[in-house]
């Protein structure tokens, strides 16, 4: 049985069969490893990806017999996937757009809390204190979780090297974290009492982004509260100063 196409259609076809088979290979790896939103675009893609690759191989059967049944299928596959493709695309970018662009609230939505920073980690025992008697869930972003233990409204993130915890390089991974505890508790506050830990493994710039960001979402988005603990003895004064101005003192 030999070729009806020309070598060069059928190099072609070979190659966009492989591409294919390695996207749908690499999503189908990863499904089940992150949240829902983001194992539903793994799906998506799976599914999509899925269906193109079917399509390829019919491509590569009309290569050398049957050309007129295998270009019927090839035509459905392909206008699944494209429109599939173009859904996930959209699906996205919306994402995308709720997770990394806040929106200003509409109305008033103004946090109770707000955003503050406190320059003595000494104040953090007068912190936790009233923690005992609040009304709202909190989250505690710290390297010593054990000192919340015993709050039934706080919920910690333990940031160490360790296996169990969020490693202090992997800030996007702390971000999507602290959003979802905000989205899914309103009314709630995030204390982050490791910065100076979490400037060990990144610069200043990296961490102060990663900061002003949570406050955009947090605060002005979400109408929670955010309160970021650092000792001043290892900021400088223009990091001090900038601090200053995305933060109220406490």
């Amino acid at each position: 049985m030999g070729l009806i196409v020309p070598v060069y259609v059928f190099i072609v076809d070979i190659l966009l069969f492989l591409a294919i088979g390695y996207a749908f290979i690499f999503m189908v790896r990863r499904m089940g490893r992150y949240d829902d939103d983001l194992n539903t675009l793994v799906r998506y893609s799976v599914l999509f990806l899925g269906i193109a690759e079917v399509g390829r191989i019919f491509d590569l059967i009309d290569d050398f017999c049957c050309p007129e049944p295998a270009r019927y299928i090839e035509f459905l596959s392909y206008f699944i996937s494209i429109m599939g493709v173009v859904y996930t695309v959209v699906y996205y970018i919306s994402l995308v757009e709720t997770r990394y662009i806040p929106t200003p609230p509409r109305g008033s939505r103004d946090s109770p809390f707000g955003a503050h920073v406190v320059f003595s980690k000494n104040r953090l025992l007068d912190v936790i204190e009233l923690l005992k008697n609040a009304d709202f869930p909190v989250l505690a972003v710290t390297r010593s979780p054990g000192i919340y233990r015993g709050f039934d409204n706080v919920s910690t993130i333990w940031v160490t090297q360790v296996a169990g915890g969020v490693n202090p390089t992997a800030l996007h991974v702390l971000h999507d974290v602290i959003l979802r505890f905000v989205r899914d508790n309103p009314g709630s506050a995030v204390l982050i009492d490791c910065v100076e830990y979490l400037l060990l493994y990144n610069d200043f710039r990296t961490v102060f982004k990663f900061l002003t960001s949570l406050k955009d979402h947090v605060v002005l988005q979400h109408g929670s509260g955010l309160v970021i603990f650092v000792d001043d003895l290892v900021l400088s004064e223009q990091e001090k100063a900038l601090l200053l101005k995305e933060f109220e003192p406490l």
